[in-house]
């Protein structure tokens, strides 16, 4: 996997195609707490035809270097200036959870190179239950596994819930509770109105985490946004439909002009 140092600290990245024009329009892909490349995998085999498409990992996670964050703010240099190092022209930002907040953020002081962002499963705000943090410091096995369970729809099957329990519980606590409280701090409530850019909404029907009123609230305070609902999925609805995932925002990049229909 390619490595970029940033103020002398290795960020990681998963890239299709690897020999690609800085030009063309790339697809920044952000992961959410505890996450890492391997969420976007659908995505890197599934749009990389119509892209450039690139699954960063935040510091801390996957195979970055440590330390993570405790604020969307920070994450957001982090990722800014990865985009600057690698001088990519053209980004459209897409982020789940935790890379959402950070999306969001990069909307709203937007740079030269920001062509739009998607949004999956959040919300303009975003609140952790206290007991579940409470549950971090008390019982990790048992709180990251409600976590696993709650970031998917009942409907999805059990490779995929097998895998975010091992994933979960193979993670740093202290990176997850650090996540946890960026998340926890963050809120755009009143400023997401400014954002001004091509904007693509997503959630899954059964998503617990943020349910679709956060993403009713975030359509209807994006002017020009589009929003999909996916049935039969939950928090991670680019890992557990990912063929309806990539269509839905292939349409919506098209429909907004920045790829070709072929």
């Amino acid at each position: 996997m390619p490595q970029l140092y940033i103020r002398g600290q290795s960020l990681a990245y998963a890239v299709k195609p690897v020999n690609f024009d800085r030009s063309l329009l790339a697809l920044l892909f952000i992961h959410g707490t505890g996450g890492d490349s391997n969420d976007w995998c659908g995505q890197l085999e599934g749009l990389s035809s119509r892209a450039t498409v690139i699954a960063l990992e935040l510091p801390g996670h996957g195979t970055s270097d440590p330390p993570g964050e405790t604020s969307v703010r920070a994450y957001v240099e982090w990722v800014v200036d990865f985009i600057e190092e690698v001088g990519l022209k053209r980004v459209f930002v897409v982020g789940c959870s935790l890379g959402s907040a950070i999306a969001q953020m990069i909307a709203l002081s937007p740079r030269p190179w920001l062509a739009g962002i998607g949004l999956v499963g959040t919300g303009a705000r975003l609140r952790v239950h206290p007991a579940f943090l409470d549950g971090l410091r008390q019982d990790k096995e048992k709180a990251l596994g409600m976590l696993a369970d709650f970031c998917l729809s009942p409907a999805t099957g059990n490779p995929l819930r097998e895998e975010m329990l091992i994933k979960y519980l193979r993670a740093d606590p202290e990176l997850i509770y650090s996540d946890l409280i960026a998340c926890n701090e963050f809120d755009v409530m009143e400023e997401i109105r400014q954002v001004d850019l091509p904007t693509w909404i997503i959630v899954g029907n059964d998503d617990k985490l943020t349910p679709p009123k956060y993403a009713d609230y975030l359509h209807s305070a994006i002017s020009g946004s589009r929003l999909s609902t996916i049935s039969d999925a939950g928090h991670l609805v680019m890992m557990e439909r990912p063929v309806e995932f990539n269509r839905q925002l292939a349409g919506f990049l098209v429909d907004v002009g920045l790829i070709s229909l072929t």
